[in-house]
């Protein structure tokens, strides 16, 4: 039996809001204005209502965890690097970073709740940095697959416009069995709860490439099901990550990712059928593909390799020579190679060519001062 390969910061304190986080909980308030864009699949083409943030207010939006949220700094709305680059790019920015978060965090935390979904007509520039506090778990070693898994599926959600997205609510889905949207949360997942209940969905690509799929990783799951394509089964998958999320504030559920490469140019149908016994299932968010025959201008995310730590002793997580950073920095630079190739903009900022992590440029072990958020916002400058 085939097993599915998923092409799937500092630890949280306690402190008080600051400006630029008052200014973030004022900008997800904005974020419910809708778009109407048009989704294709078998049966023609329909219409779907997508929640988009408007380009007004954010044209540069910044996903990450302390480091990106600006934790130490004495005016963090003034002093990260997103405040730094959206002054040099004279753009709007939101700074949605989160304290403590890790890559499993970032799609429930911080992207749903603000309803990002770009679309061609409506997309900022992101950053994405995270990293930092999933190399820093006491069980980094192992936990390096569902951090690339996380990962990918914030960038390939990122840098793909709803156009691109087959969503529930299409023409383009459908549903066999018992089975609900998932209203819990702001996922607008479709969840089996059946052993045979499915839900597919018919998307037409105009040349050979990839399509993704975005069902949901959930700790607390027991559940199993089959994913096919153009009835065909390709593998079967546990709800559950392995290792599990249980990230450090408490994400056991977030968007997972798979992609189905190398796809002909045709109509395509992708299905998910729970293969477990009981009302808990599958829940998938979409499908999607860059390879259809909708163009227009991508969405640019920009992803950051982890930055380097302050150690006095030279040893430790994230210094020059620390192997299992270096490793997690490897599959953050092939999600970038990968979804590049694929037909999206993604570009990465290497944090290590200007931030160095000496005492010189961090408030502590893992914080950077004003001068290391200053050289990050470099790093994104290069890029940008």
């Amino acid at each position: 039996m085939a097993r599915l390969i998923l092409s799937i910061s500092p630890k949280s304190r306690a402190f008080k809001p600051s400006l630029a986080k008052i200014f973030q909980m004022k900008l997800a308030l904005s974020f419910a204005a809708l778009t109407v864009v048009a989704v294709c699949g078998l049966t023609g083409c329909g219409k779907l209502s997508v929640p988009v943030a408007p380009t007004a207010v954010a044209k540069y939006r910044a996903y990450g965890d302390s480091i990106t949220q600006g934790y130490t700094l004495s005016e963090p709305s003034t002093q990260s690097y997103p405040a730094l680059v959206a002054v040099f790019e004279n753009v709007t920015f939101a700074n949605n970073a989160l304290d403590g978060d890790e890559a499993c965090d970032v799609t429930t935390r911080q992207i749903f709740p603000n309803r990002d979904n770009p679309t061609f007509a409506e997309h900022p520039t992101y950053t994405v940095l995270i990293g930092t506090n999933d190399v820093d778990r006491s069980d980094a070693v192992t936990y390096e697959p569902t951090f690339n898994l996380c990962h990918r599926a914030i960038v390939s959600w990122l840098g793909l416009p709803a156009e691109l997205k087959v969503l529930m609510g299409s023409n383009a889905v459908s549903t066999s069995g018992p089975g609900a949207i998932d209203t819990s949360d702001s996922w607008n997942a479709w969840s089996t709860e059946g052993e045979g209940s499915s839900v597919t969905f018919k998307i037409t690509t105009s040349r050979k490439g990839p399509i993704y799929g975005w069902p949901i990783i959930d700790d607390t799951s027991v559940a199993s099901y089959s994913y096919w394509l153009d009835g065909l089964e390709v593998a079967s998958a546990q709800v559950s990550a392995d290792p599990k999320i249980s990230t450090y504030n408490r994400t056991t559920q977030s968007l997972g990712f798979l992609r189905f490469g190398s796809v002909p140019a045709g109509v395509h149908v992708v299905s998910f059928v729970q293969t477990s016994s009981g009302s808990s299932g599958v829940s998938v968010v979409g499908i999607g593909s860059p390879a259809t025959s909708i163009s227009g201008p991508m969405p640019t995310v920009l992803v950051g390799t982890i930055p380097y730590q302050d150690h006095p002793s030279g040893t430790g997580r994230c210094t020059p020579s620390d192997a299992l950073c270096l490793a997690y920095i490897e599959d953050i630079e092939n999600d970038a190679a990968l979804f590049t190739s694929d037909g999206l903009d993604v570009v990465v900022f290497d944090t290590r060519k200007y931030m160095l992590g000496t005492p010189a440029e961090m408030n502590d072990a893992l914080h950077p001062n004003p001068l290391g958020q200053k050289e990050i916002s470099q790093s994104v400058e290069a890029v940008w």
